[in-house]
Order: C-alpha cells, then sequence, then structure tokens
C-alpha cells in the first residue's frame, strides 16, 4: 500500500515538473514556436505593384500575353490566400501564395520589360513610317493630284491623308500603339492609291513614242522651213510658240477637266491630241474668249479614231465627234475648266495671236517627257 503512495506521489511530481516546465517554456519565449503562420503580404503587394507598373507602361498593348499571366499568377495566389484563411489557424499553409506571388512578380516585369522595348521600337518605327508616308503623298500631290483621277482613286487618297493626320496627333500625344494602327491603315490607302493613279498614268503614257514623233517632226520642220510652231504640253500644261525651230514664247494654260487621253466625243471635255493647224484667228464679237485661234479638229485620225470607237462599241452612235476646239483667252483661273480648249491669261494670248497666223501648226501632245522621267524629276524636288 506505502508503495503505492510513492508512486502516486511520483508520478503527481512529474506531471507538475512538465507543467512547470511548459510554462516556463513559453514565457521563455517559446510560443513563438507554436504561433500561427503569417499569410505573405510583402510578396502579395510586390505582385499587385509588378501589375500596375506593366499596365502604366501599356503591356496590355505591347505584351498583352505576358500582362494576362502576370494577372492569371497573381488570381491564384489570391484564391489560395482565400483558402488558407479558411482553415484553423494552426493548420495554415501560406507555401503556395508565396509561389504564385513570386512567379507575378517575376512575371510582371517580364511583361513591362518587354512593353518597354516595344514602346521605344514603335517610338522609332512610327517616326520613320511617318516620314515615309508623308513623302509618298507628297509625291501623289504633286504627280497625280493635278491629273483627273476618278473619284475612288481621290477618295481614297484623301482618306489616307486624313488618317495620316490622326497618326501625327496621336505619335505626339505618344500614343504610339494607335499612331501605329492608323499607319497601318493609312499606307495601305496610299499605295493603293498610288497604285491606281500610276496604271492610269502608265496607260495613258502608252502613247509616248507617238507624241515624240509628232513633236520632234514638227520642231524640225520649224527649223528646217522658218516658220512658226505652237506646240502643247497636256501633262506640263505648257504651250510653247517655236520660231525657226527655238522657243520664241512659253506660257502656262488650262485644257479641259478630262484631258487625259484624246478627245474621244462632244461634250467629253477632253482636250484633242494630235497635229493640227490654225484654220481662223477670231478677236472682239467673233468670239466670247477675249481672243481666239480655231484649229481644224476633228483631223482625218480624229475621225477614223472616233469611227474606230463607234465600230468597238466604247461610244454610243447618238454621240457626235465634236468640234470647235480653240486656243483662247480668259486663261489664268488655276484649274482645267475648259469644255476640251486651251486656255491662256489674256495677255499671254496677245503675244500668242500675235505670232500665230492661218495654217500656222499646232501640236497637242500628252507629254514631252517620258512618264520615269517626270516622277523620277518630282522624287528629287523632295
Amino acid at each position: 500500500m506505502q508503495g503505492m503512495r510513492q508512486r502516486a506521489k511520483r508520478r503527481k511530481t512529474v506531471i507538475t515538473t512538465v507543467v512547470l516546465g511548459l510554462m516556463l517554456f513559453l514565457i521563455a519565449g517559446g510560443w513563438a514556436y507554436l504561433k500561427w503562420p503569417d499569410p505573405p503580404m510583402e510578396e502579395l503587394r510586390n505582385a499587385a505593384e509588378a501589375i500596375s507598373v506593366a499596365r502604366d507602361a501599356e503591356a496590355a498593348k505591347y505584351a498583352p500575353e505576358l500582362l494576362h499571366e502576370t494577372i492569371a499568377l497573381f488570381d491564384s495566389a489570391m484564391v489560395h490566400l482565400k483558402t488558407e484563411n479558411s482553415r484553423f489557424f494552426l493548420s495554415r499553409d501560406f507555401t503556395r501564395v508565396d509561389f504564385f506571388a513570386r512567379e507575378a512578380t517575376v512575371k510582371g516585369a517580364q511583361a513591362l520589360a518587354k512593353a518597354s522595348a516595344k514602346a521605344r521600337s514603335v517610338h522609332h518605327t512610327t517616326a520613320a513610317t511617318l516620314e515615309d508616308l508623308e513623302n509618298m503623298a507628297a509625291e501623289f500631290k504633286r504627280v497625280y493630284a493635278p491629273l483627273p483621277l476618278n473619284k475612288p482613286v481621290r477618295e481614297s487618297f484623301n482618306q489616307a491623308v486624313m488618317i495620316l493626320s490622326e497618326a501625327r496627333l496621336a505619335r505626339e500625344k505618344s500614343d504610339y500603339h494607335i499612331a501605329e494602327v492608323k499607319l497601318e491603315k493609312a499606307g495601305r490607302l496610299m499605295r493603293e492609291s498610288v497604285k491606281k493613279a500610276h496604271s492610269m498614268l502608265a496607260d495613258y503614257f502608252s502613247d509616248y513614242s507617238k507624241w515624240k514623233e509628232w513633236a520632234e517632226t514638227a520642231m524640225a520642220t520649224s527649223a528646217r522651213q522658218g516658220n512658226t510652231l505652237i506646240l502643247v504640253d497636256k501633262m506640263a500644261h505648257r504651250l510653247w510658240v517655236y520660231q525657226n525651230g527655238k522657243i520664241k514664247a512659253d506660257f502656262q494654260v488650262e485644257l479641259g477637266p478630262q484631258w487625259i487621253g484624246p478627245k474621244l466625243h462632244k461634250g467629253d471635255q477632253a482636250t484633242p491630241e494630235g497635229v493640227y493647224k490654225v484654220v481662223q484667228k477670231k478677236e472682239r464679237h467673233r468670239t466670247i474668249y477675249y481672243k481666239a485661234l480655231l484649229i481644224n479638229y476633228p483631223n482625218n485620225d480624229d475621225r477614223a479614231r472616233y469611227q474606230r470607237n463607234i465600230a468597238d462599241k466604247k461610244i454610243s452612235r447618238r454621240l457626235e465627234i465634236g468640234g470647235l476646239i480653240e486656243i483662247h483667252g480668259h486663261g489664268g483661273r488655276g484649274f482645267d475648266w475648259t469644255n476640251g480648249c486651251v486656255a491662256l491669261d489674256n495677255k499671254d494670248m496677245d503675244i500668242v495671236f500675235s505670232l500665230a497666223r492661218e495654217n500656222t501648226p499646232v501640236v497637242i501632245v500628252g507629254s514631252l517627257e517620258p512618264l520615269e522621267k517626270i516622277i523620277s524629276n518630282d522624287k528629287a524636288k523632295q
């Protein structure tokens, strides 16, 4: 019995000692080892900051995939945080939260780097593209805009110019992504306009060898016979008066609004092309255009072309070939407005009228220069 009491006493002493030791352990700081784990708030803040900085650098435009991955990683971290916070505090484990937060921070830095590099690249490329398209627009205005282009081509070019202005403004505001998109659209429209306008001009210049022959023959005849020649270059909108094969006078002229190509019929507002002569000099009450030189349009070539076009059904039989084509005054308006005639300022018309006689040769050509030279000259002026 006494032995049992001693054993019970010893057990009590051991329990008391353990309890007192545990109390001393907690008092001494052991509680710190039993404290529940804290969530990785600093890592989460870093991840959120990485997303914010990447967005400020327009990663949504320049690095959308990386930004999307960054946000997905951060969302995963927040889901795990919510899950762990719902557990009993001593069983919480924020390892996955920490992992996803750190991964989001790394991915966010990558998105920032890529977006920044892309923005710098777009800054330079948009500057170069803008300059190229502005030069293209300037060339179009010099070479093609003066031509009687069809409405779709002109509208396409005008739209390109408008979008180009919008791209320039966007770039000035450092919105390079919008500038890049607008420049791509403007460039597409501009190139399409140039292609169609050049195709029209190239078709027109298929007659260049014929124009050259007419002009060279007439100038050689003027030099050989010592007579007067009137030569009109429709592309240059110039009229030259030659005497003895040398230029005596040089003037700017205005033509019919649809001057590209030969005159096909009455009312087409085209200025004819060919070898003609003055058949009548008009002044005072005999003309409404101050002074005028009536030429012999239509000539035999014009009539043959007219008949071919009717036979080929390019024009209606009801359309007349037309006539009364003159070199006359009341010009100097700065645009093509006649019904197919060649118009000069009155003071220039005085000189031409004084130099011309009945039967004075009049040669009207599309151009005295080949198309390649005209375009290269315009590029050299840029």
